[in-house]
């Protein structure tokens, strides 16, 4: 993911690299609430989490996204919990698009959230070590791909109109070329590379279809190709349903939000036809896939 536009996206996983200097001990907020501890899922999302686990997967996601609304957002919020990135895998107390994603699937699909920490393992690194290097940095060649081999998402784009595609085949010279390189540290053979493809709805289509959406589906915002940037995606969040609207829930690095919070999707959609530094070509839509009737919990 990239970070050319002022508006409602988040950096890259691990392009942007920052090891918070944030105390481990438990914060009080404003309304002198205890907040959640990094690494710890706060015990109001536990239960949330609990109380609707019997409940359809959308509604599960639903419940679970809103009770980590007003959420602060902060780039690259989670880490290995040692070696090069030391921040906790799991980070409550802030999240940016993707680890916000990562957490409310995790959350969701898991028939107990003690099992949240093992999905999020899964969806962030696959089958491979927790390690810096295995971690999915790159959206369309790693976590994406990886996320519907897995089984955990369906792309689902297609369904709601027709769509146009993005294909070309990335090389280390693309990402040689490519001007965040020097802010990602990982060796030049850590780099994905080979064929690269992402069906999109265009914006107007999406407009189109917005109503459409299934609750719960992942929203991808998708720039249009640029040849010394072999990325595509920069932003991604759930469409829900509220008040008979469909709404993005999303770590927004927004101005006026920087913070879990959600926008109509219809306005949203338009925001994004603005944006003129990177153009945005449209969304790609990928369902969560219900693992199924849950365990008793443990």
């Amino acid at each position: 993911m990239s970070r050319s536009d002022g508006a409602a996206r988040c950096a890259p996983v691990a392009l942007v690299v920052l090891v918070l200097a944030s105390s481990m001990a438990p914060t009080t907020s404003q309304a002198g609430k205890p907040e959640a501890t990094p690494g710890e899922p706060p015990p109001a999302v536990v239960d949330v989490a609990r109380d609707v686990r019997t409940l359809p997967l959308a509604a599960r996601i639903e419940a679970v996204s809103a009770a980590l609304l007003g959420t602060p957002y902060s780039e690259d919020p989670a880490g290995e919990g040692a070696g090069h990135d030391p921040d906790p895998p799991g980070r409550y107390d802030a999240f940016d698009c993707l680890t916000y994603v990562e957490e409310v699937l995790s959350l969701s699909l898991a028939a107990d959230p003690v099992d949240a920490g093992r999905i999020r393992r899964a969806l962030r690194y696959g089958s491979g070590d927790v390690a810096w290097a295995n971690r999915r940095h790159f959206m369309e060649l790693q976590w994406l791909p990886g996320a519907v081999a897995d089984g955990w998402l369906v792309d689902t784009t297609a369904s709601y109109g027709p769509v146009q595609t993005l294909s070309r085949t990335v090389t280390a010279d693309d990402w040689a070329r490519w001007p965040g390189r020097g802010k990602l540290p990982l060796p030049d053979d850590a780099l994905p590379t080979g064929p690269m493809t992402l069906t999109y709805l265009p914006l107007a289509t999406a407009t189109a279809a917005l109503r459409d959406v299934a609750p719960g589906s992942v929203l991808a915002v998708v720039r249009v190709d640029r040849a010394d940037t072999p990325l595509w995606i920069t932003h991604v969040g759930f469409a829900v349903r509220k008040d008979g609207r469909t709404v993005l829930r999303h770590a927004s690095h927004m101005t006026s939000s920087r913070k879990v919070t959600e926008h109509d999707l219809a306005w949203y959609l338009g925001h994004l036809a603005t944006f003129d530094a990177w153009p945005v070509a449209g969304i790609a839509v990928f369902a969560p896939v219900d693992p199924g009737p849950p365990r008793a919990t443990p």
